[in-house]
């Protein structure tokens, strides 16, 4: 028994201080409020998240880096979202907050596919390994359908009836003239 407590003590002495090092550190999370309670837009417009980060503690807070996170929730489709496609600034950096001190923070989206997601505004200080998360943020997204997407019908239609004319009028201006001289 002795030798039993003996070697978990030997164990814990060589392997509690890697332990230590690499828990996570939580340090001061900030606090992230969002204005919005719902967004909602059709494909191709903007809709802006807008954020309030707060330093709750008691110590300065220092490097935040204050994010965005898309969820996917079409019932089928539940994935995360690349935000590149959609445009959006990926992350805002405040530089210091002191204690009670708020800033505000915002993300421009452009809204690609129609859908139902879920937004939330996400802050984590540069010692922490935890990032405080926001309340979410319904987004409901309407496709938008057009048949001329990106001003194709003008590009489609007059192409071939230039390419026609220049084609085939020096052969009906040859022709009239030809026929004329008779």
């Amino acid at each position: 028994m002795v030798l039993l407590l003996a070697g978990a003590l030997a164990m814990f002495a060589v392997a509690g201080p890697s332990f230590a090092q690499t828990a996570p550190r939580y340090g001061n999370q900030p606090r992230v409020e969002t204005k919005a309670s719902e967004l909602s837009g059709t494909a191709g417009q903007y809709v802006k998240l807008t954020a309030r980060i707060t330093n709750t503690s008691k110590t300065p807070l220092k490097g935040i880096v204050a994010y965005v996170t898309l969820v996917e929730t079409t019932e089928g489709q539940k994935a995360p979202v690349d935000l590149e496609d959609w445009s959006a600034h990926r992350a805002v950096t405040i530089g210091s907050l002191a204690p009670g001190q708020s800033r505000d923070v915002s993300w421009s989206l452009r809204l690609i596919k129609g859908g139902d997601y879920v937004l939330y505004a996400n802050a984590i200080e540069r010692d922490s390994s935890r990032a405080a998360v926001g309340p979410e943020v319904p987004l409901t997204v309407t496709a938008h359908k057009n048949l001329n997407p990106g001003g194709v019908l003008p590009v489609a239609l007059g192409v071939p009836i230039i390419a026609g004319v220049a084609l085939f009028g020096p052969v009906f201006v040859r022709r009239r003239n030809l026929s004329g001289r008779r």
